[in-house]
This record gives C-alpha cells, structure tokens and sequence, in this order.
C-alpha cells in the first residue's frame, strides 16, 4: 500500500480528498507510517538521478536483474547493518517496477499527453510507464506497462516509429493506434484507429494490424486479429465500455483511477455487465453497479471497498 500512495503522492494530481485519505491510512498504524518512510528515502536518490540526467531507460536496466526474491535476500542479510541499504535496494527495485524511473509515467487518475521531436503525439492513460529514445536513427518508445495513444506522424521521418513490449513490438510510418500492456506483462493489446502498424511477437511471428482491426498477444498463446469493437480509445475520455463483458474487467479498469484497495469476489466478478461507465468517477460507477447489478460495495473506509454478489 505504502507504494500505490508514493506513486499517487507524486503524480502532480493529488487532491484534498487524496490527502486526506493518504493521512488517514498512514495515521492508522507505526507499520504504515515507518513503510511509507521507507519508500520515500529509498525513492530520494532517485529523484536525485533523473535531476543529474540520467535517463528512465539506463536507470531501469540497472534493476532489470534484481528479482524481487534477491532484493528481499540483500534486505534481510542488511537488516544488522542497517535498514537503509536494504531499503534503498527494495526502493530501486520498486521504483523500476511501478514506473517511477520511466521517462514519462502517470500516476492514479492521471492522462498525459507528451509531443515527441519529430510531431508525434503520446497520450499516457493513469498508470502508465514509457521510456522515450528519439534521434537521428529511431523513434522508439519502450511501454512498460500500461496504456498509449500514439499519434506517429510521417513528416520527416527517417525511420519508422516503433512501441516495444514484453509481448511484442509495433512498428509504423504514420498511423494512429492503442498499445495497452498489462502490468503483469500476461497480455498485450494494440487497436488501429488510421493507418496501418506491424505487429512482431517474441517467437518472429508478424502480424499487419489495418484500421479498425484489434490484435490480442496473450503470454503463452498464439497472437490474434480480429475487428475492433470501436471503443478502445473510450479512455481518452475517461470512459470504459463493457460488452457483455464479466464486471471483474470493469473493476480492473477503475483500479488505475481510484488509489487503496478495491476488491471484488470470484463470483461477483464474473457477473456480465454491459453500458458505458466513468472512469474519471468512479464512484458514480460503483453507485451504478449497486443500482443495476445484484452486487453490493461495501466501503470499509473510502480507501478499501469491496464488491460482493448478493
């Protein structure tokens, strides 16, 4: 919890009720407030990085070999010495995982759109992690995790733009398109909206991705093509449509627009629910669920909901 309230903390979209909530959970126990003390000082030197220059995609390489179990190992085997380099270690390795050493990065909530140097566009969805690498010989962007709306344009260009996945990496000389990849890296997702991108998975496999057509590459499955269903971009506007569609994917979606925990049961979270809902508010959403579904929100705190089928 301690890492959902930095990233939210240093996102630049935190408001009163925001605050309110992060000094309501930190009050709440000495564990809450010493983990979140923790995080903060490990997160420091790398603030202190990125203001010397260091770019996201060096300082993400230098955590790209620490597993979490090593990180945990270096933590403990310190804790005589001293909690501050272990701290530091679990910090970097955090801070790599959750996005905060990215170029860009987005926090709860948050929508950001970047102009790159050549006069394309990026559009960041809430939650999102891209390191941006531009010059004479590539447009590239590498998507950690998360959601984009990318605009690439053609004038001028070299050589084509290119977004690189876990999963795969898209190339195109002009065209407008989503990239959404998981944050577990399970599954990556890229919707045409004009033009035309390739498609490339990690086994070589090439897939054309033409306007108006959705590709799946899912972890252990073969990719896919199919007809788009014309509401990938929704979220550009803060919106998420569902189409028959089971609730635990709804819930998956507001999760990146509402910091703490929001929780579903395994057998709410396979209601099928169909409509259009906010994700810019979401608890006018939540209200629509207990209104229209057989489900109830349970609120334990603003922080920690839990929806559960009746």
């Amino acid at each position: 919890m301690a890492v959902e309230w930095m990233v939210l903390l240093r996102s630049g979209q935190v408001g009163n009720r925001e605050r309110a909530g992060f000094e309501a959970w930190r009050t709440e126990s000495a564990a809450n407030q010493a983990a979140y003390e923790r995080i903060a000082r490990a997160l420091g030197s790398f603030e202190t990085l990125r203001e010397q220059g260091v770019s996201g995609a060096i300082a993400h390489q230098s955590v790209q070999g620490l597993s979490r179990r090593s990180v945990m190992r270096a933590t403990l085997s310190v804790a005589g010495l001293g909690a501050g380099m272990g701290a530091g270690l679990l910090g970097w390795q955090v801070a790599g995982e959750q996005g905060l050493l990215a170029d860009q990065h987005t926090g709860f909530a948050q929508r950001q759109q970047e102009s790159l140097p050549d006069g394309s566009t990026l559009l960041l969805d809430a939650r999102t992690a891209v390191d941006v690498a531009f010059d004479r010989g590539q447009r590239a962007l590498t998507l950690r995790h998360g959601r984009v709306l990318v605009t690439a344009s053609a004038a001028g260009a070299r050589s084509p733009l290119t977004v690189q996945t876990p999963l795969g990496q898209v190339s195109t000389t002009q065209a407008q398109f989503v990239v959404q990849q998981r944050r577990d890296a399970g599954l990556l997702q890229v919707t045409t909206l004009t033009g035309q991108v390739a498609l490339v998975t990690p086994t070589g496999a090439r897939l054309e991705v033409p306007t108006g057509q959705h590709a799946t590459v899912p972890a252990h499955r073969p990719a896919t093509v199919a007809a788009a269903r014309g509401s990938e971009s929704l979220w550009t506007r803060g919106l998420v449509a569902m189409d028959n569609q089971p609730l635990g994917e709804l819930i998956e979606a507001l999760r990146d627009y509402r910091p703490g925990m929001l929780r579903v049961d395994p057998r709410a979270a396979q209601i099928r629910v169909s409509g259009v809902f906010s994700l810019d508010d979401t608890e006018r959403t939540l209200r629509a669920l207990a209104e229209t579904q057989p489900v109830r929100v349970n609120r334990r705190t603003p922080y920690w909901v839990t929806i559960e089928s009746v």
